[in-house]
């Protein structure tokens, strides 16, 4: 198997973050949003669409409509959607959402940005 093969069958073994929206359902069925494991295509995605003084709004809006899924992977937003989720949408829901995608897959990235830092200085000496 290529490293390619590897990196890719790994990708596709990590568990996915699956997050209860009762606000966007019913109590008995709430909507389940499936979020994958970040890509790098994903990440420059979010990066694109944003402005550059993009707000923490926008940003939020933007995880949403890029990461959230269905069960069987489809997206459940389209770009059209982020203007509704800004302006139409629950504030508190959107940010619970963005909250716990941020948390599970960029909270990683920030940890190990700080431990490759460090890794800098260890290959130097």
């Amino acid at each position: 198997m290529s490293i390619i093969d590897q990196a890719v069958a790994h990708y596709e073994t990590q568990e996915r973050l699956v997050i209860s929206v009762p606000e966007w359902g019913s109590k008995d069925n709430p909507l389940q949003i499936h979020v994958f494991p970040m890509t790098m295509a994903e990440v420059n995605m979010i990066q694109r669409i944003s402005k550059k003084n993009a707000s923490n709004i926008e940003h939020a809006a933007n995880i949403i409509v890029i990461k959230a899924r269905d069960a069987d992977g489809n997206r459940l937003f389209k770009m059209e959607d982020k203007d509704a989720l800004m302006e139409k949408a629950d504030y508190r829901v959107v940010a619970r959402i963005t909250e716990e995608i941020e948390a599970k897959f960029f909270g990683e990235v920030e940890t190990h940005k700080g431990n490759l830092r460090g890794t800098g200085s260890d290959i130097s000496s």
